[in-house]
């Protein structure tokens, strides 16, 4: 990997470094670092801010670039139309995968991301303590439950978790860290039932498995951003647009979609077909729908 690729690398994954934490994670000499800071911050892609002393904090700037978060879900298809439309604006993306959705909502918080997709639950409880803002929604729906059980596998502190226990009568949960190990554990009869999102529930009756539940179609994953990020309403303006052309021709994302998680196209046009599309987010409507599920959460 070449000077400049490696530090862009560096900052994408860790945020703001101090420049001399820079060199030493790059392993390249104080001289080179500086040769390509210099470069970058002529270019405008990383701006460096004086603290005490000597010490100097190196940041991309985010007018050039942003880190977007996502689960490995079938929900997203409309961030590829969204990302073309922030190319077209001069803003480069990096997409992050995750396999949960509190991880998305903590590395939001510590800066590690700029904009993230979780579960709306997640991220509200994070934003009465930290600096983080819910501006806009995604998908509804797109979650079941296969098998038959009162213990239920699901992730935590997710959607799957909250609609598991509103739903399910007497339901108890076995918490896991991602939807791979919930379909390993599943298959195996580790465990009896799994809440699960798509595209896992359309892979399970792929395989023969039975649906036996499927959630009310609530916001899942709402879109945050970093409270300081400049230009909240810019990003929003580009995310409306972009939804909007995803909505006149869905189809059409869902293959580019399909390749940045690497699965299977026709998986994930029937794993689509569950969710309703759907960018406005009413937080008083999602509150109320929350104390419905006997969750209080103060607004």
């Amino acid at each position: 990997m070449k000077g400049r690729d490696r530090i862009l690398s560096i900052l994408k994954e860790r945020g703001s470094l101090p420049q001399t934490e820079l060199v030493k994670i790059s392993g390249m000499s104080k001289s080179r670092v500086s040769e390509i800071l210099n470069e970058l911050e002529k270019e405008g892609i990383i701006f460096r801010k004086q603290l005490v002393g000597k010490n100097l904090i190196v940041s991309l700037n985010e007018t050039k670039f942003l880190r977007l978060g996502i689960i490995n879900a079938a929900e997203y298809p409309f961030i590829i139309p969204f990302i073309k439309k922030l190319r077209e604006k001069g803003i480069e993306v990096e997409v992050k995968i995750y396999d949960n959705g509190l991880q998305v909502t903590k590395d939001l918080v510590l800066g590690k991301i700029d904009m993230g997709f979780s579960p709306v639950i997640s991220q509200i409880i994070f934003s009465k303590i930290f600096d983080i803002k819910i501006i806009a929604g995604g998908a509804k729906g797109g979650a079941g439950i296969v098998g038959e059980s009162c213990n239920i596998g699901s992730t935590v502190m997710s959607s799957m978790e909250t609609w598991t226990l509103a739903e399910v009568k007497n339901a108890n949960i076995i918490p896991f860290n991602s939807p791979r190990e919930l379909v390993k554990n599943f298959e195996t009869k580790k465990v009896p039932a799994i809440a699960i999102w798509e595209p896992y529930l359309s892979i399970l009756e792929s395989k023969g498995h039975k649906v036996t539940h499927v959630f009310e179609p609530n916001h899942c994953c709402t879109l945050a951003i970093r409270s300081s990020l400049e230009d909240e309403e810019k990003i929003k303006e580009i995310y409306e647009d972009a939804f909007s052309w995803f909505l006149s021709s869905k189809d059409r994302w869902i293959s580019d979609y399909s390749n940045l998680l690497g699965e299977d196209y026709n998986i994930m046009k029937k794993a689509s077909e569950r969710y309703y599309f759907d960018s406005y987010l009413d937080l008083k409507e999602v509150y109320k729908n929350l104390k419905k599920m006997n969750i209080y959460i103060p607004a």
